[in-house]
């Protein structure tokens, strides 16, 4: 929104206001491990949004394979526990495509 009214683009905000921000937090991406990653060719369905604490073994989403519609998809969950700062939208994704991450929490408020 403030760079459509900045522009003039817009009169009022399309989104509303914004939520106040929280307070700071410390946070550490280090590791392999705090990521989840596409493996095969398929459609990455996230579970969780951006900013949301996870403990290790929740589901962070499912993995929809698209040559074989026959079968379930694959719940993916996260190996460590953290906040999630990232994640893939609803999208194919290809092997070697980040889907998800978590990064490890540094500051003493938990």
């Amino acid at each position: 929104d403030a760079l459509l009214l900045t522009l003039g683009v817009i009169d009022a905000p399309l989104l509303g206001p914004a939520p106040a921000a929280g307070p700071m937090r410390l946070l550490s991406l280090a590791r392999h491990s705090q990521a989840i990653y596409a493996t095969a060719p398929g459609w990455f369905e996230p579970a969780v949004e951006v900013g949301a604490e996870v403990a290790a073994g929740d589901l962070a989403g499912w993995y929809h394979d698209l040559d074989r519609l026959d079968i379930a998809e694959a719940p993916l969950r996260f190996a460590e526990a953290g906040v999630v700062i990232s994640h893939r939208l609803h999208s194919r994704c290809e092997p070697g495509d980040c889907l998800i991450q978590v990064a490890e929490v540094l500051d003493a408020r938990r």
